[in-house]
């Protein structure tokens, strides 16, 4: 009895002083901390980028408010006695076993180590590759399952429900079960692959406009619809991808699940919460389709641009609204001391018994120390992000120099006119320097031109402007404006001076005549001679990975004549003409502004 006693009177101690084992436990998680915030960092770009995905960044306070919930409703559950009984138990350092020490199964290591290479493998692609959402899936997966397994071998290894001498206060009943959750949860805000997104952004659309024809009709308000057009009296409106219900559908998914977790709902209400977020998103995105067509059908097409952004917040806050409301009726009149006896999954521990589970037996796993574990996260992460750095600095440093050459504004072709670039086109390309032109040749064909050069990015936001701009491109661009590729006549040289250029030659048909179009993307650490790798198959961005190429400068060429029926003809007008409007041993300029972004598709 009095040792008992003597024992409390140095955990009360301890516990007045500084509770050292528990920031002793918590510093064994810290080296994690370094994982999430670069993994944070690469995927704000693409949260920054894909408005559907703005919401992403809100994710990472909603996961540490969840895990800061669960640990208060964990301190209110202990009683001081406890606390008492598992601290003296701490000081003891558990039976067999000393504080700091945990068993790690063979398992558990293979485990450590397959997760500490896919980590290596994802970061090392995705360092050339900002937006792939492959690599952006693998890379979070490898983080999340460091952050649960350390997590386990710490605070998860409960001998026989007594405590392994890693907590007091707060963490003291805190278990791994609490931590999965949350921290799992941060998975919705990587982006969906995008074989899967474009398939339900489309599947949406489709449905939306459909619906909103058969409400128009019931409006007695006459609409035709083309593909993703409806036309009204008054003209035509498009249905892009905001109206698609795709952007509400993301956040009301996220949102539902959040919802699900803070009301403590069962599985079978959280998916039933699930679907109506589905239900209420494309709901409310329909209204907005119909208001927006109805504008259009009263008041001219032209006053549909006023509305469509207020229309987008106030469905999607009153979305938001309605979910909120549907998930607070499931949790029904549940108590509270109920939803804790659910979390625990046994008795509630508010009077707990008195322990008579039988003293563990030591455990056939070695003993591993958490001192080694941290450290050895700590010098992978190390090893990792300065290993990644040190790569691509090298391949940059190693890159061949080229001829500089640019597209001035012209002094020498009276018939050429510098046109201002949509805001569109411009906001998806966020380049450096840009120019369009339009002009007629002697031989009467008409000519158009555009022009954006890039200067060495050093920046991850400049490195996924550039590499976006690789996926523009005639072929996939022009069709989805209703031309028709009749001929791809592959990759060409020219001559432009002292300038060598390559170029690949598309032909189109657009309203009855021959569009040829030349194209290229040219990093400065291939010159002009070699066209870009543009990413567009996981082959090709792991090449670019293995290069060593992060997208340090570029240019962007596309030029488009009709005029000419014979290809041949038009490549050598291409070469008379282009030396009136290239110049070879131009500096860019430095002091260019930087123009935000977006993400629209625009054609030539």
């Amino acid at each position: 009895m009095g040792t008992e006693a003597d024992e409390r009177v140095v955990l009360s101690s301890a516990d007045q002083r500084s509770s050292l084992p528990l920031p002793s436990s918590i510093l064994y998680l810290l080296p994690l901390a370094g994982y999430w915030l670069v993994l944070i960092y690469y995927l704000g770009a693409q949260w920054s980028v894909f408005e559907q995905y703005t919401y992403g960044w809100a994710v990472p306070f909603l996961c540490l408010y969840l895990l800061w919930r669960k640990a208060a409703g964990r301190r209110q559950e202990a009683e001081p006695g406890n606390a008492e009984r598992l601290g003296t138990e701490m000081l003891k350092g558990g039976p067999g076993r000393r504080a700091g020490d945990f068993s790690i199964s063979a398992f558990q290591r293979f485990s450590l180590f397959l997760l500490a290479l896919l980590y290596a493998v994802a970061r090392f692609l995705h360092e050339a590759n900002p937006v792939w959402r492959l690599t952006s899936l693998l890379w979070t997966l490898a983080v999340i399952g460091l952050t649960l397994l350390t997590i386990h071998l710490v605070w998860g290894r409960r001998a026989g429900g007594r405590g392994d001498g890693f907590s007091i206060s707060v963490f003291q009943s805190f278990s791994f079960s609490d931590c999965a959750f949350p921290i799992c949860f941060f998975l919705v805000a990587v982006p969906w692959p995008t074989g899967l997104e474009t398939f339900l952004v489309q599947s949406l659309t489709r449905l939306n406009v459909a619906t909103t024809i058969e409400l128009l009709d019931l409006l007695g308000i006459p609409a035709i619809q083309h593909g993703n057009v409806i036309e009204v009296g008054k003209g035509v409106v498009g249905i892009d991808e905001a109206c698609s219900g795709i952007r509400s559908l993301q956040a009301t998914l996220m949102i539902s699940l959040f919802l699900g977790e803070l009301y403590r709902l069962t599985i079978s209400r959280r998916v039933w919460l699930a679907v109506s977020g589905f239900a209420l998103a494309f709901a409310f995105n329909v209204g907005r389709t119909l208001l927006l067509t109805t504008v259009a059908s009263v008041k001219g097409v032209g006053a549909v641009p006023s509305w469509h952004d207020p229309a987008g917040v106030t469905i999607l806050v009153g979305c938001f609204l309605c979910l909120w409301l549907i998930a607070w009726l499931l949790r029904g009149q549940r108590s509270e001391l109920r939803a804790q006896r659910s979390e625990v999954g046994g008795p509630s521990t508010l009077n707990p018994q008195p322990s008579t589970a039988p003293t563990p037996r030591p455990s056939t796993s070695s003993a591993f120390s958490l001192q080694p574990l941290a450290l050895a996260l700590l010098a992978w992460f190390v090893l990792v992000e300065g290993g990644t750095q040190l790569w691509y600095r090298l391949h940059e440093r190693s890159a061949a120099a080229s001829a500089d050459w640019s597209v001035p504004r012209p002094d020498n072709m009276s018939t050429a006119k510098v046109v201002a670039i949509p805001p569109g086109i411009r906001g998806q390309f966020r380049s450096d320097e840009d120019i369009e032109l339009l002009w007629r040749d002697a031989n009467g064909a008409d000519w158009q031109l555009y022009y954006f050069r890039w200067l060495p990015a050093h920046s991850l936001a400049r490195r996924v402007a550039i590499h976006l701009a690789k996926t523009h491109g005639p072929e996939r661009c022009l069709p989805a404006a209703g031309m028709l590729l009749k001929s791809d006549l592959g990759i060409s040289q020219i001559q432009i001076g002292g300038l060598e250029l390559a170029v690949h030659q598309y032909i189109f048909a657009a309203e009855g005549k021959l569009l040829n179009v030349f194209y290229g993307i040219y990093e400065d650490q291939a010159g002009s001679t070699a066209l870009v790798n543009r990413r567009l198959t996981p082959g090709s961005r792991i090449e670019a990975a293995l290069a060593g190429s992060r997208n340090y400068g570029q240019r962007f060429l596309e030029v488009a004549v009709i005029g000419y029926d014979n290809p041949a003809d038009a490549k050598a007008a291409l070469v008379r003409e282009l030396e009136k409007v290239i110049k070879v041993g131009t500096r860019p300029n430095m002091s260019s502004p930087l123009i935000p972004m977006q993400l629209q598709h625009e054609t030539l």
